[in-house]
């Protein structure tokens, strides 16, 4: 008997243990990863239907700039007014829990932090913000400092340059790393006035485009492979 009680109970230990690991991360403040995940998701004052929220990335895009009612300089400028330092990316995306459409906008902090900023894109108003304080949010800071370091126009000079080449929406921005050669680069998102989604590299040192071709989902929609060289 005792034996058969000491295995029942051997189980409910365990449960108890984990239980107490994980109110000992709690009070850590490591929670907080797992908080963000389970999150609502944001509720911005635009939302996208069921159907527009399903449909191929190009589509989605063209639904999703038609409903947006504020410039990615206008998201970019609210973000930064509410995390100061230094915009390194920004996109329109779609919560997908509920439909709403907002810009994301990563902040290197003055604090030398990775912030996000999540703004209503009808609204332009702050419905989120976080700082990044995962596993690897030192070694992503560094990365992104160095990043920014590299970089000589800014995001304001690469969507510009992004827009002459390819005129149309920005949909997103990004400071990264070419994967060439390591270089610094913008890569920018527009939806042009033809109304396909074109991918925009442009170097941070020199602000020079470097390539844009039109995404491969608008090839495969209308059949014409040969326009990835026509820009």
């Amino acid at each position: 008997m005792k034996a058969t009680a000491k295995r029942t109970l051997t189980p409910r230990a365990v449960v108890l243990a984990t239980a107490a690991a994980v109110a000992l991360i709690g009070s850590t403040g490591a929670v907080t990863a797992f908080a963000n995940d389970d999150a609502p998701a944001p509720h911005s004052s635009v939302q996208l239907s069921q159907n527009e929220r399903h449909l191929d990335d190009t589509a989605k895009d063209r639904a999703q700039v038609k409903a947006d009612k504020i410039s990615q300089s206008q998201a970019t400028a609210k973000a930064l007014k509410a995390v100061p330092g230094t915009a390194t990316s920004a996109e329109l995306d779609t919560a997908d829990r509920n439909g709403s459409l907002i810009w994301e906008v990563d902040v290197l902090g003055k604090d030398h932090k990775n912030h996000d900023v999540t703004i209503d894109a009808g609204n332009g108003k702050v419905l989120n913000q976080h700082t990044d304080r995962d596993d690897d949010a030192a070694q992503d800071a560094a990365e992104t400092q160095a990043q920014v370091k590299a970089d000589k126009i800014g995001h304001d000079k690469a969507t510009d340059k992004a827009l002459k080449a390819v005129p149309g929406t920005v949909t997103s921005y990004s400071l990264d790393d070419n994967d060439r050669n390591g270089s610094t680069v913008w890569e920018v998102d527009v939806l042009g006035k033809d109304h396909k989604s074109h991918d925009v590299t442009i170097d941070a040192a020199s602000g020079k485009v470097l390539n844009q071709h039109v995404d491969q989902d608008d090839h495969d929609d209308h059949d014409d492979q040969g326009n990835n060289d026509e820009d």
